[in-house]
């Protein structure tokens, strides 16, 4: 109780100070303030360490398929963007999205297979990291559809015309890549529409595809020594963080097919 001198009694008679009681209070303050950084921070780790898992047992399963089909990996993109036959979906040569084919070689069903607004949210199919905006921030029913933060590197299925040239082979021929250890076969996709690569451009796709190119590109994973970057998974089945790839700069963009980071092999 509080003494006619301004203290605070203790129980045995001894008093506190206001002063006393401002400077335990700030303590705390500072104490809880450090606990919560150092719990932000584990947890960040433990999702980029979630994350690098994720894309490990992915790797497993390109693989397995490559193994399988006389090593060719399977599509980057759904039968909507990657069919160019106009049969109908079940009768189309182009439905062999790698997270409609893969998830079997993990003990999953494809991603065809979930009934809408049942979507997969969870490991191994989405970064732990990843965090998606309102429905109304894009341009696409993202609840219901569901979203990829995983996506393909778009230019390995190059039936689409990047980089200014045309013809390549849609489903890649692992044993042409030239250098499978620095071309990138899975990345951080980002899931909200303000987090791609040009900050004055909101894409409303953002996550809907499972196949992109480097726009597509986020930074998901903030290291303990400060750096940021995403995670990659790169044609020979091993995954590393990154800080060097992504930056906020169009001329970041793979201009030819001679940038093996992002292009298998040279095309000619």
């Amino acid at each position: 109780m509080a003494g006619r001198d301004g203290q605070v009694k203790a129980g045995n008679g001894r008093g506190f100070t206001l002063i006393e009681l401002l400077a335990v209070i700030a303590l705390v303050g500072l104490l809880l303030a450090v606990s919560a950084g150092a719990w932000g921070r584990a947890r960040a780790a433990a999702q980029g360490a979630a994350c690098r898992e994720n894309l490990r047992l992915w790797g497993s399963a390109f693989h397995l398929y490559a193994a399988e089909h006389a090593g060719r990996f399977p599509h980057t993109d759904d039968w909507t963007r990657a069919d160019k036959s106009g049969l109908p979906r079940s009768e189309s040569p182009h439905d062999h999205c790698w997270v409609d084919v893969l998830p079997p070689y993990m003990g999953m069903k494809a991603w065809r297979d979930h009934e809408e607004g049942q979507r997969p949210e969870r490991n191994p199919w989405q970064c732990p990291a990843a965090k998606w905006a309102a429905d109304s921030a894009y341009g696409y029913k993202r609840s219901k559809e569901g979203g990829f933060s995983y996506a393909m590197n778009s230019y390995l299925s190059y039936d689409f015309d990047h980089g200014g040239h045309k013809g390549g082979e849609p489903y890649l021929n692992t044993l042409r890549c030239e250098a499978p250890a620095r071309t990138i076969l899975l990345f951080d996709q980002a899931a909200n529409p303000a987090d791609g690569l040009h900050p004055q451009y909101k894409n409303r796709k953002a996550g809907k595809y499972p196949g992109e190119d480097v726009t597509a590109l986020t930074v998901r994973h903030r290291r303990g020594d400060g750096r940021e970057g995403a995670n990659f998974l790169f044609i020979d089945g091993h995954v590393q963080f990154r800080d060097d790839v992504w930056v906020r700069q169009h001329s970041d963009v793979p201009e030819d097919a001679g940038d093996l980071e992002w292009f298998p092999y040279r095309y000619e």
